[in-house]
């Protein structure tokens, strides 16, 4: 069988590869629930968009002498694997990319046994192209499928979906919620750390990457005002609102089941801030009711950082070779970037002259060949923490012919970014224009507007209409 594509994973120091057409997802490692007396090489099982999934380790599978795959590092990954055949995930160590396999490249093995089916070369590397059939030849997958509770026929099943409505029960502080399944689309463990949105509302977290997306995460414990702290044991609801999605952090996710609609109270029209939309009594408890306004305005809120996918993918096509060249840079632990036809040079850290009575956010001046340019601070703009201990770097902008330099910690990269890679912002006049979606959404990068970030600090005439 000829090979197209493989994703390339590496193990105990080696290279090995899986055919693309057999991976669905790359996921950060799902909490597992162990399995009792099933083999070395079974992890687990994991909830993966409402499916049981069992998880093998990639590690043992190749050989149960070795150690298995740590979970606990920043790189390891869930591949989900998904024929035909089988449904099942495989925990490894860290994913490297996919390549297109080159055939000039590649020796296929004649062996039908082997669990290797071909080698490949790719940047110095040899590259083991497994077989996932034989790799889990020797393992008995189980096999888990959702069973109705009641046998009713079609008619009272209609009859009582009049009647009910399915709800997810969660808790924030001591206190439990409830919100209709139909906003919701899966439920996902909270990230090492979130990208930041300079000038967004206190409850918005930042951004991360969900496979092919960005996702703004809100806080929904600030937005009702709890004490939020966060922890590992915390989980982001992703809800949904006309195709677009919102994360909401919550303390514990506690069961999901249908509820008579009976027993849901109204609140009162004149209900202060309208957070809740009713009281359930349940179980001698009484639940909180979501608003489901609440998730339409924390989407429509943040519409602006992120278009709809398939408005993306129309565009895709007629700019597939259009690449936009920019500076990435970084600044206390995050990533930025100006598109590079704004950029004049980069210039190591120098001494800066203070100036008084200067614009507000200017450091001074520095004199570069006989010129003076003025230095400005992005740290006070977003307000953000500067490590002048560092070994910094300042990067000159020139926009409309006014030149200006920012203090940066470091400049990570100077590339290309293809169209499909930036999510523009609808919304112009803001200092960020783009955000820059790179290494298959797991590097996120915002990008500046230069003109209107040096129209905010007064550096360059605003246009009028």
């Amino acid at each position: 069988m000829k090979i197209e594509e493989v994703l390339i994973i590496k193990e105990q120091d080696c290279y090995y590869g899986i055919n693309t057409d057999e991976v669905e997802q790359i996921l950060r490692i799902q909490d597992l629930t162990p399995m009792a007396m099933t083999p070395k090489e079974i992890r687990g099982l994991c909830s993966i968009e409402g499916s049981i999934v069992t998880a093998l380790d990639f590690s043992t599978l190749l050989d149960a002498r070795k150690k298995e795959v740590d979970t606990e590092v920043f790189k390891a990954r869930q591949v989900t694997i998904k024929t035909d055949d089988y449904n099942f995930s495989l925990l490894v160590s860290e994913v490297i990319n996919s390549v297109e396999v080159n055939q000039e490249l590649v020796e296929y093995v004649e062996d039908q046994d082997d669990i290797i089916v071909a080698l490949l070369k790719h940047e110095d590397e040899i590259v083991q192209i497994i077989s996932i059939d034989k790799l889990i030849k020797d393992i008995k997958l189980p096999l888990y499928v959702s069973k109705d509770v009641h046998d009713i026929s079609r008619d009272e099943a209609q009859e009582k979906k009049a009647y009910v409505q399915r709800y997810l029960f969660f808790m924030m502080g001591n206190e439990q919620y409830a919100l209709e399944v139909d906003f919701i689309r899966e439920i996902i463990s909270l990230p090492q750390s979130f990208t930041v949105i300079a000038e967004s509302n206190k409850e918005i977290l930042g951004m991360m990457s969900l496979r092919d997306d960005l996702l703004v995460v809100a806080d929904l414990r600030e937005y009702y005002d709890f004490n939020a702290e966060i922890e590992e044991k915390k989980r982001i609801i992703v809800a949904q609102y006309k195709g677009r999605h919102i994360g909401l952090v919550v303390d514990e996710i506690v069961d999901i089941q249908d509820v008579e609609i009976s027993k849901i109270e109204g609140m009162p029209e004149n209900f202060k801030d309208k957070k809740i939309s009713g009281i359930l009594h349940l179980n001698e408890e009484l639940i909180s009711v979501v608003n489901t306004d609440i998730v339409r305005n924390l989407v429509k809120e943040q519409s602006h950082l992120i278009g709809e996918k398939s408005e993306k993918s129309q565009t895709h096509d007629e700019h597939e070779n259009e690449q936009t060249e920019v500076v990435i840079f970084k600044m206390a632990d995050e990533e930025y970037a100006f598109d590079i036809d704004d950029v004049s040079e980069i210039i190591d850290m120098t001494e800066i002259t203070p100036i008084a009575d200067s614009i507000e956010n200017i450091k001074g001046v520095i004199n570069i060949r006989g010129q003076v340019i003025s230095i400005a601070s992005l740290y006070t703009i977003l307000n953000l923490r500067e490590n002048s201990e560092e070994d910094q770097q300042i990067i000159i902008t020139d926009v409309n012919n006014t030149r200006v330099g920012f203090v940066v910690d470091k400049v990570n990269d100077v590339r290309g970014i293809r169209a499909e890679e930036i999510n523009s912002d609808e919304d112009k006049g803001r200092i960020f224009s783009s955000i820059l979606q790179l290494e298959e959404g797991k590097r996120l990068v915002m990008m500046f507007d230069s003109k209107t970030l040096l129209e905010s600090i007064e550096l360059v005439e605003k246009d009028v209409a």
